[in-house]
């Protein structure tokens, strides 16, 4: 792949509380998660689900703009655990593996501590590969067949 060097140019992650985020950091996550989820994945849900306020949000951005974006839920917020959620990626950057790096980094950030999330099923390998391992599923939500997936994260 002719790209690895500007995946090195991008490569640096930006972890912000919800306080921490500029209005425009803001708007761009919105953004993002709409265009994919809404638009290209036609999931109608409701974004703003408050949890955004008790996250840690994890980005990488190309110049200034956000294009790899997801946030890590305390645990008894959403599970029991720590959870991953809002993994997205502009359609523009994928299969540099961007997703995958911050994914990388919450596990790191919170080691010792496992991790669930509720990913979409044709992510299932990919979240394996990851060392997610699925221990509910498959069940609709937001009418997409989804898994709970937990990794030990020992």
């Amino acid at each position: 792949m002719a790209h690895h060097w500007y995946l090195n140019m991008y490569s640096e992650i930006v972890k912000k509380s919800f306080k921490e985020l500029s209005s425009e950091e803001i708007y761009q996550i919105l953004d993002l998660r709409l265009k994919v989820f809404v638009m290209e994945q036609q999931i109608m849900y409701v974004d703003t689900d408050y949890k955004d306020q008790k996250s840690i949000h994890y980005f990488i951005k190309d110049g200034d703009r956000i294009v790899s974006y997801l946030r890590l839920i305390p645990p008894h917020i959403k599970f029991d655990e720590y959870a991953l959620s809002r993994v997205v990626t502009d359609p523009n950057y994928r299969s540099y593996g961007l997703a995958s790096k911050l994914i990388i980094e919450a596990l790191n950030d919170v080691k010792g501590e496992p991790i669930r999330i509720s990913g979409q099923a044709y992510l299932k390998d990919y979240y394996e590969k990851l060392g997610f391992k699925v221990v509910k599923g498959p069940y609709l939500e937001e009418d997409i067949l989804h898994y709970e997936m937990v990794h030990e994260n020992l």
